[in-house]
C-alpha cells in the first residue's frame, strides 16, 4: 500500500515540473519574444483563449520554436491530448526547438493517457538528448513501475537521486527503492518456489506415469495369462470331447442287430 501513497505523491510532482518547466519558458521567451499574446495569455492560465494565438503565431515560419511547448501544454490542460501529441510531435521535428523538453512534454501526455509504454519512450528520447536532464528519469522511472519493470525503475530513482541528490522528496523515493527492492526479493523468492513447485510435479507425474505404465504391464501380462488359461482349458475340452467321440464310434457288428420281422411276439 505504501508504494501507491508514494506514487501517488510522485503524481504531484509532475505538476511541480510543469511549473517549473513553465517558468524556465516564459524566462527564455521574454528575452526572444515580449510581444507574445498566445504566451501571455497561456501565463494567464488561460489556455483555451491561448491556442488559437499560439496556432496563428505557429503560422510564422520565424515563429519562436517555444511556442511548441506552450501550444502542447496548452492543448493538455483543455485535456485535449491528441492534439498535444501532435504538437509536441510536430515541434520534435522542427529545427532549432528543445528536444528534451519537447519530448519530456511528450512523455507527460502519453502518461496521462496511461499509455506507460509510450510514456517511457518519450522520457528515453529525452535523456538521449541531455543526459543530465534529470526529471525524465524521475517520470520514466514511474512508467517503468506501472509497467512492472521494478529493476530498471530502481536504476532511475537512483540515477534522479544521483542528479538531484538535495531534492526535498529523496527520502521519499529511497524509501520507494527500498520497497522495490524488498518487492524484488519477493519475486525471486516466489520464482524460486514455482520452479521447486514444478520439479516436484513433474517428479510425481513421472512417478505416476511409471506407476501407471507398471499397472498396465501387469494387466497385459495377467490378460495373456487368463488367455492362455482359456486357451489350454479349451484345447482340453476339445480333446476330451474327441476322446468320447471316438469310443461311441465302436460297432458291435450286423450279427448283433435284431430286425422286425426275426422278432417274436407273445400274445
Amino acid at each position: 500500500m505504501f508504494i501507491y501513497e508514494i506514487m501517488a505523491y510522485m503524481k504531484g510532482f509532475y505538476k511541480r515540473v510543469i511549473s517549473y518547466l513553465l517558468v524556465l519558458l516564459s524566462f527564455n521567451f521574454m528575452f526572444s519574444q515580449n510581444s507574445s499574446e498566445g504566451v501571455k495569455k497561456f501565463m494567464q492560465n488561460a489556455p483555451l483563449d491561448a491556442i488559437p494565438l499560439l496556432e496563428k503565431e505557429l503560422l510564422d515560419p520565424n515563429a519562436n520554436p517555444q511556442i511548441f511547448n506552450y501550444l502542447g501544454l496548452a492543448y493538455s490542460q483543455v485535456g485535449n491530448f491528441e492534439k498535444a501529441v501532435s504538437v509536441f510531435e510536430r515541434g520534435i521535428n522542427t529545427p532549432r526547438t528543445d528536444k528534451k523538453v519537447l519530448y519530456f512534454n511528450l512523455g507527460n501526455v502519453y502518461y496521462k493517457l496511461e499509455n506507460f509504454q509510450k510514456a517511457q519512450e518519450s522520457y528515453s528520447m529525452a535523456i538521449v538528448a541531455d543526459a543530465t536532464f534529470s526529471s525524465p528519469y524521475l517520470n520514466r522511472a514511474n512508467s517503468l513501475l506501472k509497467l512492472g519493470d521494478i529493476d530498471k525503475s530502481i536504476l532511475d530513482y537512483q540515477k534522479y537521486i544521483e542528479l538531484e541528490p538535495l531534492d526535498v522528496q529523496r527520502s521519499k523515493i529511497e524509501t520507494m527503492i527500498s520497497l522495490l527492492r524488498q518487492e524484488q526479493e519477493n519475486r525471486i523468492a516466489e520464482q524460486k518456489r514455482q520452479e521447486e513447485e514444478a520439479i516436484r510435479l513433474k517428479q510425481e507425474e513421472e512417478r505416476l506415469a511409471q506407476a501407471r505404465a507398471e499397472q498396465e504391464r501387469l494387466a497385459e501380462l495377467k490378460r495373456k495369462e487368463e488367455e492362455e488359461r482359456r486357451k489350454k482349458l479349451l484345447d482340453e475340452v476339445a480333446n476330451s470331447l474327441k476322446q468320447a467321440s471316438d469310443t461311441t464310434n465302436i460297432s458291435a457288428g450286423a450279427e448283433d442287430v435284431l430286425t422286425y420281422d426275426e422278432e417274436e411276439v407273445e400274445y
